[in-house]
């Protein structure tokens, strides 16, 4: 039986009384904040259902998005956050925001009703988050709850394709939100790096902006979310690959491999959607350099995606370099196994691609 809040309570945490719990005792205010808007969607349901009648009358089914449609993408931990909060903070676009996921069928006539309350600007964002999430009401939000009313619910898996009837429903909605917004929308979902071509094939304004970190530091960071996440570190934290039983380890899934094998997928995903939709519109950002260069980077998404040059030396004075957030942070025999592992698979990468290439 389908859960009746799963817009608003996702069924991909392992154990989520246990997560909530492990929020509340922490002393990070995102967490909380959170697990507030979730109660706030839980309370707002008979509302959404009201305003959502109003909703679908703004999704006409002819209408198609003109302008550019910004889509951040990567694996979780990859920097995709970072990203996508220094895109909406210094470029002119639209995001969804945390009042969304109180309203999950209602997005565009929730905002419309209390817009007169949001006092906060792009300019005045912070760039600050808790395993994606934000603080304020107005801060970016995924809005995955979106995405699930095209890709099914289970966030788990790679969708194999989108129906003619969802992919109708899909272009009209991202029409309804440019029209209502009258700016390019910048969004960030993580799994679209598995699936870019399937929404780039229905609208042909959209745009990907993958993020590629050093896989080494990717997979501490991934093994440290399942830990924090599930309390499981053998149950991947993003979309589940499938694999070959030599990632058990004895009865059960060895965790070293299993999430050494889903960066190396990760990037194998990250180059076939590339090459699938061209170097025009998936562009692949290195996590590390955008720490180092920002202000570039937001430059060249600017030009390539928007048509427009900033004025990168001013931009450098006000968007300074992040700290790059690669250390060490497990054991180091768990480190240096992932590093082996890790050598092992990108050399068995390799041979395949060098092998594809001569085919």
């Amino acid at each position: 039986m389908r859960n009746p809040f799963y817009k608003i309570i996702p069924a991909n945490f392992n154990n989520r009384t246990a997560l909530a719990k492990k929020i509340l005792v922490s002393r990070n205010p995102i967490g909380k904040a959170a697990i507030f808007y979730t109660i706030m969607g839980i309370l707002m349901i008979p509302l959404d259902g009201i305003f959502n009648i109003f909703e679908k009358r703004l999704y006409q089914k002819d209408s198609k998005p003109i302008l550019p449609q910004i889509f951040v993408c990567g694996p979780p931990r990859s920097g995709t956050t970072l990203v996508a909060q220094t895109l909406i903070k210094y470029l002119p676009v639209y995001y969804f925001n945390n009042l969304t996921s109180i309203f999950p069928n209602s997005p565009i006539i929730a905002n419309k009703v209390f817009r007169r309350f949001n006092i906060t600007k792009n300019k005045s964002l912070l760039i600050k988050s808790f395993y994606g999430r934000t603080y304020g009401i107005w801060e970016p939000n995924d809005a995955l709850y979106l995405w699930d009313r095209w890709t099914g619910v289970d966030r788990d898996l790679i969708p194999k394709s989108i129906s003619p009837q969802n992919e109708r429903k899909m272009v009209s909605f991202f029409a309804a939100v440019e029209k209502y917004s009258n700016k390019p929308l910048l969004n960030k979902n993580n799994k679209l790096n598995t699936y870019a071509h399937l929404v780039s094939n229905a609208m042909d304004t959209a745009y990907f902006i993958c993020l590629d970190r050093d896989p080494v530091y990717l997979a501490q960071s991934l093994l440290i979310a399942r830990r924090f996440i599930h309390d499981d570190d053998s149950v991947p934290y993003g979309v589940k690959f499938n694999f070959p039983k030599k990632v058990r380890k004895g009865d059960g899934i060895d965790p070293i491999k299993h999430v050494s094998n889903s960066v190396i997928r990760h990037k194998e995903m990250m180059v076939k959607q590339q090459n699938l939709i061209g170097e025009k519109r998936f562009i692949i950002i290195p996590y590390e350099d955008f720490c180092r260069e920002p202000a570039k980077w937001v430059n060249i998404i600017s030009e390539k995606v928007l048509g427009a040059s900033l004025d990168v030396q001013k931009l450098k004075e006000e968007l300074k370099p992040y700290p790059v957030s690669n250390k060490i942070k497990l054991d180091i025999t768990e480190f240096n196994q992932i590093n082996k592992n890790l050598e092992h698979l990108k050399m068995s990468y390799d041979q395949r691609e060098k092998q594809r290439t001569v085919e």
